[in-house]
């Protein structure tokens, strides 16, 4: 009877090598959780492009918009955990925002077999050209000698530049008047029109403002500064320790996912973000090429998870 449970025990064990080895055998199905044309879906895309022509193998791209990415994330969970079911997210679907919400159809971290890190947007903060502080000190200062009074704008509650402002606030010790808008969008037009001074946005939004003159650069959220604004310091460097607020985006699977196809789909990524073409979309896009192992990019997912409870909780947002 041993024998026998050890035979196909093995027999298991060959099947599942041979699978691996030969993997993939049929189309890939992509999962996106944005509609087409977006940071997340243009990303995701060079990703996919990257795949196909590696393996000669469709990878079929599926937009999932709504519900804050969590129809896509939740549908993802439910695949068969085979490895030709991916999710490619921007990580408030993962992190970031899912502490506002009181139940969620998944768990972030135990239903998903985390592959490789593709890359980061980072936020920066910006403001009109009128705005008189030129640097963070400056606008602690003046902050905390109106507190209360001094305004910024942001996108809707639960966004990377909402949350990205709330920490900047927690950190510095300091009292703002929130002004939020429905979306990255009306918040970056508000701005440029003056009707709010400064605020926190993403590179791929603010960049060509910053380039026109429409707007100026004070710091960057990202643990370095960036290629494209060498000039501006990071919120660490302008004084704010341990700041750093990342728009990421990664891929994942369905947990349990067999290890060696995690690994053969992270080491794939890992040389198409080695690609010149894929590394001038990056820079483009103002996307910061982000490199970490399936096991790196656990860690992470729970730190950062984590880290943004705290922040929420802290600043007492209340869940929906």
């Amino acid at each position: 009877m041993a024998a026998r449970v050890l035979t196909c025990a093995a027999a298991c064990l060959w099947a599942n090598v041979a699978c691996t080895q030969d993997y993939p055998i049929k189309p890939i199905r992509m999962l996106i959780p944005s509609p087409p044309a977006g940071g997340t879906d243009t990303l995701g895309r060079l990703i996919r492009d990257g795949l196909q022509e590696m393996w000669g193998q469709t990878v079929v791209v599926d937009n999932r918009g709504g519900a804050s990415g969590r129809i896509a994330a939740a549908a993802t969970a439910k695949a068969n955990p085979d490895g030709y079911t991916l999710l490619f997210t921007y990580g408030g679907v993962l992190t970031t925002g899912l502490p506002l919400f009181r139940t969620l159809p998944y768990d972030p971290i135990k239903d998903f077999a985390p592959v490789a890190m593709a890359a980061h947007v980072p936020n920066i903060l910006v403001a009109h050209p009128t705005f008189a502080p030129k640097t963070v000190n400056e606008i602690i200062k003046l902050a905390k000698a109106k507190p209360g009074a001094l305004t910024h704008g942001t996108s809707s509650i639960g966004s990377s530049s909402h949350l990205s402002m709330v920490l900047f606030k927690q950190i510095a010790g300091i009292d703002m008047l929130q002004v939020s808008y429905p979306g990255d969008g009306p918040a970056l037009i508000a701005l440029l029109g003056g009707h709010v001074p400064f605020a926190i946005n993403n590179a791929v939004a603010a960049m060509p403002h910053i380039q026109s003159g429409r707007l100026r650069a004070i710091a960057v959220s990202a643990p370095q500064r960036i290629p494209t604004l060498p000039d501006v310091p990071t919120m660490v460097e302008s004084g704010l320790t341990g700041y750093e607020a990342l728009l990421f985006y990664s891929l994942v699977a369905p947990a349990k996912t067999p290890p060696a196809v995690i690994n053969k789909l992270y080491q794939a990524v890992t040389q198409i973000k080695q690609k010149p073409n894929v590394q001038q979309q990056f820079a483009r896009l103002g996307a910061v090429n982000f490199d970490m192992t399936p096991q790196e990019l656990g860690v992470f997912l729970q730190r950062d998870l984590d880290k943004w409870t705290k922040v929420i909780q802290a600043a007492g947002i209340q869940p929906e």
